[in-house]
């Protein structure tokens, strides 16, 4: 679970998070921190970009009560934050300007089990969420009620949109190989394409081409971790071999932030070129000095967070520019900082 970990991340929408924010600036940062597997210790933090101040406790500080167990994943959207809680099988919905919970969906199946929900999108008033029972969910962000529920392949973890799709990566702990595709006005798999083994994090670029980072393998015969893309028109798969060791990534103006855990590097690739445009995005003398666990990116600002983890003490979350150069670090956040989300 924990090596899976590595690989996860929050998707992008063509339309994700419709935030009202004008032209104000940044005021503050939410971090979503995992905590360690089965010890109900994830956090959530908030950073006060002008004060320069760290609540590390801040969904406890609001609501007088711990968050739960392995939070996975974190959006925005419109006024609210929906974070996923794995292990605890929850969504919290946060009032994005106070932090105070709004309600607690409980992910469960009908026989009572947990579905454990992993990673989450929003699109046009709805919310879908991936689950380990093998589906997809989706929650009505009016009434925050479950409206329906969509079977996919084995273990998907992450889910994005594009065209009115959603793609949906079947890891199936290295047992499953494919993306689902569902329309979302049906909400219908319409097919399952064969991308190789253990998928786990997806990206799309303006074309509509699906990226996909792979973990492959285990056990006797490893199949190592790969980059591959579908085309949009053909929907033919192709390994990019120039990308070595694919972790979590994401895409910003067509330009896919990928990280190198073996390295501790993050490497850009030009998703129109087709080429590597850069073995290491960071530009100063900046050290990940721990494993580097997550990548997000402001749209808005073009600013990137880069967090790394040592798996058992509270980690640090890095701010590069879209140069490359070191912002500010923000350090002992919360054990296995995943998701980061930018307050306006």
């Amino acid at each position: 679970m924990l090596l899976l970990a590595t690989l996860f991340i929050s998707a992008c929408s063509d339309d994700d998070n419709p935030i009202d924010d004008g032209i104000r600036s940044t005021k503050a940062l939410l971090i979503l921190s995992e905590g360690k597997w089965n010890e109900n210790n994830s956090t959530l933090s908030r950073y006060d970009l002008v004060e320069k101040k760290l609540d590390k406790d801040y969904f406890l500080t609001v609501n007088k009560r711990g968050l739960g167990d392995t939070g996975n994943d974190m959006i925005q959207y419109g006024s609210k934050i929906y974070v996923v809680v794995n292990v605890s099988s929850t969504i919290e919905v946060l009032d994005a300007a106070t932090g105070k919970s709004i309600r607690q969906i409980d992910m469960k199946k009908e026989d009572g089990k947990a579905k454990e929900p992993r990673q989450v999108v929003s699109h046009k008033g709805k919310v879908y969420v991936t689950s380990y029972d093998q589906t997809v969910t989706r929650i009505d962000t009016v009434s925050l009620a479950i409206d329906g529920s969509v079977k996919v392949g084995m273990n998907p973890e992450d889910i994005i949109i594009k065209n009115n799709k959603l793609y949906v990566a079947n890891s199936g702990f290295s047992y499953d190989n494919t993306v689902s595709v569902i329309d979302i006005e049906s909400f219908k798999e319409e097919k399952k394409i064969e991308v190789g083994s253990n998928p786990v994090n997806l990206g799309v670029d303006s074309q509509g081409d699906v990226y996909i980072a792979l973990m492959g393998t285990y056990g006797d015969n490893p199949e190592a971790p790969s980059f591959k893309r579908i085309d949009s028109k053909t929907e033919e798969v192709k390994t990019i071999g120039t990308v070595k060791s694919p972790g979590r990534f994401v895409i910003y103006n067509n330009k896919a932030y990928i990280i190198n855990g073996t390295d501790k590097t993050v490497t850009v690739y030009d998703c129109l070129e087709e080429k590597v445009e850069s073995d290491n995005f960071i530009k100063d003398d900046t050290k990940i000095t721990s494993f580097p666990y997550s990548i997000a990116v402001d749209e808005k600002s073009g600013e990137f967070f880069i967090s790394e983890t040592d798996y058992v003490t509270p980690g640090t979350v890095y701010c590069f520019n879209k140069e490359g150069k070191l912002q500010y670090r923000i350090s002992s956040v919360g054990i296995n900082p995943t998701a980061v989300i930018t307050l306006r």
